[in-house]
């Protein structure tokens, strides 16, 4: 299976418990991720994700591309919404086992503190004033 499918499952599980039936307003969230003094590249096909700083429950990813872009979404009551609801955000990056075509990727060449919300020293404020740009430690 596909990691951005499990991704997607996992989300789901967070968002679907008490949703209703409206989709909420979302925000258009993009930018770039950094490597400080590595090859970017290196990160293309594994995935950001965010986690609402009042409701970890709230959640939103996307693919980091080869050039370090990226744009996020939310997967809410079943359905993936463009962009990203209003609030603060917490953001981790979440290493994948392969990409889009099955290809095995190798383990991120980043610190370890930015796999984890609580350590990654990365956030967010939706709506943003524009693209967001992260920097990454390297190992």
């Amino acid at each position: 299976m596909k990691t951005h499918r499990i991704i997607a499952a996992a989300l789901g599980l967070f968002v679907l418990a008490g949703c209703s039936g409206n989709s909420p307003k979302t925000y258009s969230v993009s930018g770039k991720v950094a490597l400080v003094g590595g090859d970017t590249q290196k990160l293309a096909g594994h995935h950001i994700e965010v986690a609402l700083a009042t409701d970890p429950t709230v959640r939103a990813a996307g693919v980091i591309g080869p050039d370090g872009t990226f744009s996020l979404e939310t997967l809410h009551a079943g359905a993936v919404l463009k962009g990203v609801k209003e609030g603060q955000y917490q953001v981790r990056i979440l290493p994948a086992d392969e990409d889009d075509n099955g290809t095995k990727l190798k383990k991120p060449p980043i610190a370890a503190k930015h796999f984890k919300f609580e350590s990654s020293g990365l956030s967010l404020q939706v709506p943003t004033t524009g693209d967001v740009n992260l920097e990454l430690s390297p190992r």
